[in-house]
């Protein structure tokens, strides 16, 4: 299959995610939402977890297509204060239910959180980091608040208005050190 196929697929299994969880990402379900058939999808994705380990990648790339956007540059070549920017601002916009699906999902196999982990490492202080400077320890609140704001919507129940949002990111913004 060409890689328009398999993208083609990703959106499809994004979507099933998104409508009915990953419990719903089975080679028969694929089928019937794509419009392909069940060997067809096989034959790109051998297996259930092959399947499931493409979709984490897909989306992490995503994501990190969205930072590399937001901060002006791939990680390495912009400022720390620039990635965390970016990850407020990335974080900040109304969270998929797929994404953080797929997030709760990476922790089911070390497979599955290793797309993240790379776009983690490249982008966001770690905790460790945290306890080197009163700097770093904002630096990592702001990261916390950030997740706060990508999680509040599907936690709550309910979205923020996109005034508030705006609000809350730009007072985010600011703490940034």
């Amino acid at each position: 299959m060409r890689t328009s196929k398999r993208e083609q697929i990703l959106a499809v299994a994004v979507g099933l995610i998104e409508e009915r969880g990953v419990e719903a990402v089975t080679f028969e379900n694929l089928a019937d939402a794509s419009g392909l058939s069940k060997s067809g999808l096989i034959y790109h994705f051998p297996s259930r977890h092959e399947l499931l380990l493409g979709i984490h990648t897909h989306m992490a790339e995503a994501w990190e297509e969205e930072l590399i956007e937001a901060a002006g540059g791939p990680a390495e070549d912009v400022s720390k204060a620039a990635r965390l920017r970016a990850v407020v601002v990335t974080m900040g916009s109304n969270a998929p239910r797929a994404e953080l699906l797929m997030a709760l999902d990476a922790g089911t196999h070390p497979d599955f959180s290793a797309p993240w982990t790379r776009v983690d490492q490249a982008w966001l202080p770690t905790p460790e980091q945290a306890m080197d400077s009163p700097q770093a320890q904002a630096a990592y609140l702001v990261l916390l608040m950030a997740d706060g704001l990508w999680m509040h919507d599907h936690l709550h129940g309910r979205h923020l208005p996109e005034q508030v949002r705006a609000a809350l990111i730009e007072s985010v913004l600011a703490q940034i050190p």
